[in-house]
């Protein structure tokens, strides 16, 4: 398609009855490109992304703004466009898999959200998916549970989940977080052949080493607002908020003597954010 696959026009997510978590978030992903959507924990990244596929926490609700995929408003359609459309690689793969299920098995339900597969195509399928993020033992694991497995492998597994039914979006929630600095390359190799396949990836992420080199665009959000956003080159070579560079400067560097910065941001900065392009 020739529009975004994923457009979010001033969402507000917020305690049922309480405060404001996410306030008026806008953005718009295209397709065959990753966004990134870096703050602190607690800025609301992972709820944003929750909120596109209507799995927000019980108690916090969406208040406000639309959200459309593939030009069409998700408000009511959520069990259709949730694992087939638009999927989720989430943080934890222990907590993600299904423990007493084997991987197999696993592969072949996100599969089935976009065509039936079973049998010996199923099998092959379920190899050949694991084959493409870079398991070479695929009938191995594709037979073993997730605790037989290492947590790259599993990382790798829950990616290979996410690109099952073949999605217009991809929901990436800190996918690297547990990985040492070879398996994290390889996982964000693996989502940005997402994006080259056509796939909109969102990466939701802390590390800004994450950032750089593989997103296209960025979004930097502070206590649910963001406070700016633009092209990756733009926004992390010449920041424009107090926040964003405040981030940058907490950034290790090979030449870098001494303890980091801490996190300073002026009590009055404006957290208001262009509009995206």
């Amino acid at each position: 398609m020739s529009g975004p696959v994923l457009e979010m026009a001033d969402v507000q997510i917020r305690l049922n009855q309480g405060a404001v978590l996410v306030d008026r978030l806008t953005m718009h992903i295209q397709p065959g490109s990753v966004t990134a959507l870096v703050g602190e924990s607690g800025s609301g990244k992972t709820l944003s992304a929750l909120a596109v596929l209507g799995l927000l926490p019980p108690g916090i609700i969406q208040s406000g703004g639309t959200i459309r995929v593939c030009g069409e408003d998700v408000s009511s359609r959520f069990g259709a466009i949730r694992g087939r459309d638009v999927t989720m690689i989430f943080q934890e793969p222990m907590t993600a898999l299904d423990p007493v299920m084997r991987i197999d098995r696993q592969l072949l339900e996100a599969r089935r959200r976009r065509d039936r597969c079973s049998g010996l195509q199923g099998r092959q399928w379920c190899c050949d998916a694991l084959r493409r993020v870079g398991i070479k033992d695929a009938e191995r694991a594709a037979t073993a549970y997730p605790h037989e497995l290492s947590g790259g492998m599993r990382q790798r597994v829950l990616i290979a989940m996410g690109l099952a039914p073949s999605p217009a979006v991809v929901l990436a929630d800190e996918p690297t977080t547990a990985l040492d600095a070879i398996n994290r390359s390889e996982a964000l190799e693996l989502l940005a052949s997402a994006a080259a396949s056509g796939a909109g990836v969102l990466l939701i992420t802390h590390d800004l080493g994450s950032v750089r080199g593989w997103a296209d665009q960025v979004i930097v959000m502070r206590s649910g607002r963001c406070c700016e956003q633009g092209p990756t080159s733009d926004v992390l070579g010449n920041p424009q908020h107090p926040y964003t560079r405040a981030l940058l400067d907490c950034v290790p560097r090979p030449d870098s003597r001494g303890p980091l910065p801490e996190l300073s941001i002026p009590a009055d900065a404006d957290s208001s954010a262009p509009e995206p392009s």
